[in-house]
């Protein structure tokens, strides 16, 4: 079925991506809010699998921005329980139909080395996807470092009259503060490697600020600039 936006929906569709999530979860509110301020000037859905009146699985997808236009990039998740069904494949079929509605040429579906994503990387395999591009993540655990290791360097770049302040705390009642800060993501982002065929574009200034807007206000955890003289 089509995504209709109903608190049910919201529900349902982050209760599926935590049963498969294995490393973050996620809540309907944010998931509400997150659709709320999406570039609508790019075509963006949600599909929704029922058996009888539950939700057993669903596919996101979006559509590229500028010379990204024609890509598409989507995710499924399914109950574990319905695993084996040929339900993600039922999901891939109907978003073939739907993403000709962007003249769609290239598909793109990232999944993570864990078993609970076997299921998904079955059915790339099946439908000829190549993977051509890994990212490695890692953790660490922050009480076992030892930051006196780190002052000698800190104090070097402040002889250099290098500044670190706390964004949201020390920075964000500044008049220009959100347009050096977008500039900055902007400069290092260019950097990010990505899979053939996609090209790192710039969002606009509106579509960055509401976000980041929602992120100082609802999800800050930290957030460090670097400042030389009045630039980040």
């Amino acid at each position: 079925k089509n995504f209709t936006e109903t608190d049910f929906e919201f529900e349902e569709i982050a209760k599926l991506y935590n049963l498969v999530s294995h490393d973050n979860k996620e809540h309907p509110d944010d998931n509400k809010e997150d659709w709320s301020i999406r570039d609508q000037s790019l075509i963006r859905d949600r599909l929704l699998l029922y058996k009888d009146d539950k939700v057993i699985g669903f596919l996101r997808y979006g559509q590229g921005r500028d010379e990204n236009k024609q890509n598409c990039y989507f995710n499924i998740f399914v109950d574990p329980d319905y695993n084996g069904n040929g339900y993600r494949q039922l999901l891939y079929n109907s978003m073939l139909k739907e993403v000709q509605k962007f003249d769609c040429n290239r598909l793109y579906m990232d999944i993570y080395e864990h078993t609970n994503y076997d299921e998904a990387k079955k059915l790339l395999i099946n439908n000829g996807f190549k993977n051509d591009f890994n990212v490695r993540e890692s953790s660490l655990q922050l009480s076992n470092v030892d930051l006196n290791k780190y002052s000698f360097l800190l104090q070097n770049l402040e002889s250099k009259n290098i500044k670190f302040y706390d964004a949201k705390n020390e920075l964000s009642m500044l008049p220009d503060h959100y347009k050096k800060l977008e500039e900055l993501r902007w400069i290092y982002s260019q950097d990010f490697p990505m899979p053939a065929g996609v090209v790192i574009t710039r969002e606009t200034f509106e579509n960055f600020f509401k976000y980041q807007k929602l992120f100082k206000k609802k999800r800050y955890g930290i957030e460090i600039i670097a400042v030389y003289k009045d630039k980040y």
